[in-house]
C-alpha cells in the first residue's frame, strides 16, 4: 500500500513538472533536462502501459488494492495524455528545421557555392545529416533552435594553404565546392566529407557539426555569437574528428600537417569527451602502440576499407613525438613500424654514417606536440595541463591575433565577449583571460611558458607575443617559436604549485612567493654547482649573486629570484631521472617602489631543493617597466628563417660521442630511424597484404 501512495505522488509530481515544461520556452530548457525528460518520457509510457493492462485485468489477478486510491484510474489516463503532449513539445524542441538540401553533384564553386544566407536565422545552432549524405549523396543542413540534443560529430581541421593532391580515393570522383561567404578557404571535397560522415556514423552520431557548413558565414551577427557558443559546440559532441590535412584532402600518417600550429585547434583537441584522428590508410585495423613500448596498445580502425581509418588523437600525438607507430594487424602477431609525422616536422640531419643510412636523423620530442600530448593526459595534475595549454598556445597561430585567447578561454572556464575588442588586441583580451582566472581563484599557470623566449614589455609575466599569421607557424624574429620551447611540464607536487593572486587591468600581477634577494655581479664570477649556490647564471647569460640574510632586507635596486616550481622533460608514459636542472624560478628586478618586472628566468639542479624549499615567503607586484610598454610595439616582417639543427638532436647518430648512459630520448631518436613511411609498406603488401 505504501509503494501505491508513492507511485501516486510520483505520478503527480511528474505531471506538475509536466505542465510547467510546457509553460517554458524552448531555450529555457537546459540540455540534460530535455535529454532526461526524453528518456523519463519513454520510461513512463512503459510503466503506464503496464499499469493500464493492470486495471483492465483487475478482476483475473485480483488487484483489488488500486481502487483503495480515489481516482488513480483517472491520475493514470490523464498521465499518460500528458506524457504524449510531453513527447510532442520534447519533439517540438529537439526536431530541426532543413534549410539547406542538394545532391552533392550540384554542387561547386562561384554560383554553385554552398548558400544559407536566404534560410538560415542567424544565433541558431545547424548540424548535418550524415545519413543523407552517405545513403542518397545529399548534403542536408538542419537548423535548432534550442542547442541539439541528437548524437552529433564536430569537426577539427584547418581551414586553408594546405597542400593540394589528388583524390586518396582510388579512382574517386569527389567534387570541391565552396561555401558563399568564406571563398578565401580551401574547397570542401565531397570524398572527405562522406568520410566524415562514415566516422561519424560509426560512433552511432546522426549529424555532423562543421564550422564551414553550419555557422553562417556572410552574418558578423552569426559569426559573433558561434564563437561565444564554440566551447560548449565541441564540449556536448558525442566525438570529435580530426581532418589533419583540411576538408580538400586527406592524409596519411607520413605526411606533416599544419593542424597542431593552429589556434582553435587546441580547444578542439581538449574539450570533447572523445577525439579521434581520420586518414587515410590501406594496412587494415590492428593494435597500435607508442614506439616506447610503455603503456597500453588502443584500436586502430578502418572507416572505409582500403581507404581510411581512424584512431585516437592521444596515440597519435604519442607516436609523433616518438616518431614512430607500432601496428599489429587483426590476427597476426608481428609488428610493423610506421613512420608518423602527421602533427609534427621532422629531417634534421641527413649524413650516410648514421644508421640505416638511408634514413635521416629524426627531430623527436617535438615541444609542440608534448605540450599538448600533456594537455590530453588525465593522469596529470590540472594545474600541470592548464600550464601545457598556455604553452602549446605561444606555438599556435590564427589569422587575428585576438583569436588566440578566444580559442583557449573556454578551456579555462571563461567566456569574454568578442565584441569588446578589436581583431589584434591580443594584449587586452589576454590580460582580460588573466584576470578572470585569478578572480576565479585559479593559479598563474601562464608563468615560465617559454624560458628562451623574452618576457613580453607590455605583459612581463608572459612570454613575448610570437606573431600570428592565416597559414604556416607562429614566429619570433623570423624562427618558428617551437624552436624556442622546451618539451617539460610543470610539477605541483614534486616542490611548489604555481602562484595565486590578482592582475591589474594595466597588466600588473601581484602574488606571494618563495624567493631569495640576488644582486647583478661581474663577468669574472664563476657560477656554483653547489647544493646552495653563491652564483646564479640566468638564461640571458647575466651572473647574479645571492644576498646572505642580512643583505636579503635591503630592497634598494632589489632583484629576486621567484620560485616557480619543478619541471620535468616529457617522454610519453615515463618519468625521466637524470638531473636536467629542474628547478626554474623567475628573476625579478624592481624598477619603482613595490614594482618588479620580468628579467630572465634561472635554471636549478635537483640538488638544490632543500636549499630553494628553505626560501622565505615575499609579495610581489610585477608588470610593464614604464608606462609606455602598456603601448603595442610595431610588428616585424613575417619571414621564416630556418635555423641550423641542435646537436643535442643528432646523438642518435653512431658516430656522434655516446653518453656513458643513453637517456630515453636518444634511445626513442635511435628507434626513430628504422621506421617505414606508410606508402612503402601500403606499396609493398598491396593486395597481399594477408602475407605480412
Amino acid at each position: 500500500m505504501r509503494d501505491l501512495d508513492s507511485l501516486r505522488e510520483q505520478l503527480l509530481d511528474y505531471d506538475g513538472r509536466l505542465e510547467r515544461t510546457r509553460t517554458s520556452r524552448p531555450s529555457d530548457l537546459d540540455t540534460r533536462l530535455k535529454i532526461g525528460l526524453q528518456h523519463l518520457n519513454l520510461t513512463l509510457i512503459d510503466a503506464i502501459q503496464v499499469l493500464q493492462k493492470c486495471l483492465e485485468a483487475r478482476q483475473q489477478f485480483r488487484v483489488f488494492l488500486f481502487f483503495r486510491l480515489p481516482n488513480l484510474r483517472k491520475e493514470i489516463e490523464k498521465c499518460a495524455r500528458n506524457t504524449n503532449k510531453s513527447g510532442d513539445l520534447l519533439s517540438a524542441v529537439t526536431k530541426p528545421k532543413v534549410i539547406y538540401e542538394k545532391p552533392l553533384h550540384l554542387l561547386g564553386r562561384g554560383d554553385e557555392a554552398v548558400d544559407i544566407t536566404s534560410s538560415a536565422i542567424p544565433q541558431r545552432y545547424r548540424l548535418v545529416d550524415c545519413k543523407a549524405l552517405t545513403e542518397n549523396t545529399v548534403l542536408r543542413i538542419c537548423e535548432f533552435t534550442d542547442f541539439p540534443v541528437v548524437a552529433y560529430c564536430a569537426i577539427s581541421y584547418v581551414w586553408r594553404n594546405l597542400r593540394i593532391g589528388k583524390s586518396f580515393v582510388e579512382g574517386g570522383d569527389g567534387v570541391e565546392f565552396d561555401v558563399k561567404g568564406a571563398e578565401e578557404a580551401d574547397p570542401i571535397n565531397t570524398d572527405v566529407l562522406y568520410h566524415a560522415c562514415m566516422a561519424s556514423l560509426r560512433r552511432g552520431c546522426t549529424h555532423l557539426w562543421l564550422d564551414r557548413l553550419c555557422i553562417m558565414q556572410t552574418s558578423k551577427d552569426d559569426k559573433r555569437w558561434q564563437i561565444k557558443e564554440m566551447y560548449r559546440m565541441y564540449q556536448s559532441c558525442s566525438v570529435c574528428v580530426v581532418l589533419a590535412g583540411g576538408l580538400q584532402y586527406m592524409v596519411s600518417l607520413e605526411e606533416e600537417t599544419a593542424w597542431i600550429h593552429r589556434g582553435w585547434t587546441l580547444q578542439e583537441a581538449l574539450a570533447p569527451p572523445i577525439i579521434e584522428v581520420l586518414f587515410a590508410w590501406k594496412l587494415h585495423s590492428g593494435q597500435a602502440i607508442a614506439a616506447t613500448g610503455v603503456g597500453n596498445s588502443e584500436r586502430l580502425e578502418e572507416v572505409v576499407p582500403n581507404q581510411s581509418a581512424v584512431t585516437s588523437l592521444s596515440l597519435l600525438l604519442k607516436t609523433c613525438t616518438t616518431g614512430v607507430i607500432s601496428f599489429i594487424r587483426d590476427g597476426h602477431s608481428n609488428s610493423l613500424m610506421v613512420e608518423a609525422k602527421i602533427f609534427s616536422a621532422y629531417p634534421m640531419q641527413h649524413t650516410y654514417n648514421d644508421i640505416p643510412f638511408w634514413r635521416p636523423t629524426r627531430k623527436i620530442f617535438s615541444p609542440n606536440v608534448a605540450a599538448l600530448c600533456i594537455a590530453m593526459d588525465n593522469d596529470m595534475d590540472e594545474d600541470t595541463k592548464l600550464y601545457a595549454i598556455w604553452k602549446s598556445a605561444l606555438m599556435r597561430t590564427s589569422s587575428r591575433p585576438v583569436d588566440m585567447v578566444f580559442s583557449i578561454m573556454g578551456l579555462f572556464g571563461v567566456t569574454l565577449d568578442p565584441i569588446c575588442f578589436t581583431k589584434d588586441d591580443r594584449l587586452s583580451a589576454t590580460i582580460a583571460l588573466a584576470r578572470a582566472i585569478l578572480e576565479k581563484g585559479g593559479r598563474a599557470t601562464w608563468l615560465g611558458a617559454s624560458f628562451k623566449l623574452p618576457p613580453s614589455k607590455q605583459l612581463p609575466t608572459f612570454s613575448v607575443f610570437p606573431r600570428t599569421q592565416v597559414a604556416g607557424k607562429a614566429l619570433f624574429k623570423g624562427q618558428e617559436v617551437s624552436e624556442m620551447m622546451d618539451s617539460e611540464y610543470h610539477c605541483p607536487w614534486a616542490l611548489v604549485p604555481f602562484p595565486q593572486g590578482s592582475m591589474h587591468k594595466n597588466g600588473f600581477f601581484t602574488f606571494t612567493a618563495k624567493a631569495v634577494r640576488v644582486m647583478a655581479t661581474t663577468g669574472t664570477e664563476v657560477p656554483s654547482t653547489s647544493p646552495s649556490p653563491s652564483i646564479l647564471k640566468a638564461k640571458d647569460e647575466s651572473l647574479w649573486r645571492v644576498c646572505d640574510t642580512i643583505d636579503s632586507h635591503n630592497t634598494q635596486g632589489a632583484a629576486f629570484a621567484v620560485l616557480l616550481g619543478w619541471f620535468n622533460v616529457y617522454v610519453p608514459n615515463v618519468t625521466p631521472a637524470h638531473d636536467a636542472d629542474n628547478i626554474r624560478a623567475m628573476l625579478v628586478t624592481k624598477h619603482a617602489p613595490g614594482k618588479f618586472h620580468v628579467h630572465s628566468y634561472v635554471f636549478l639542479s635537483m640538488r638544490c631543493k632543500p636549499w630553494v624549499t628553505a626560501w622565505e615567503e615575499r609579495s610581489f607586484c610585477v608588470g610593464p617597466e614604464t608606462p609606455s610598454d602598456i603601448e603595442v610595439e610595431p610588428e616585424e616582417a613575417l619571414v621564416e628563417v630556418t635555423t641550423p639543427p641542435d646537436l643535442q638532436l643528432l646523438r642518435s647518430a653512431p658516430n656522434f660521442p655516446e653518453r656513458s648512459r643513453p637517456t630515453l630520448m636518444d634511445t626513442a631518436a635511435r628507434k626513430a630511424r628504422w621506421a617505414v613511411p606508410q606508402h612503402t609498406l601500403e606499396r609493398h603488401y598491396g593486395k597481399n597484404i594477408d602475407s605480412f
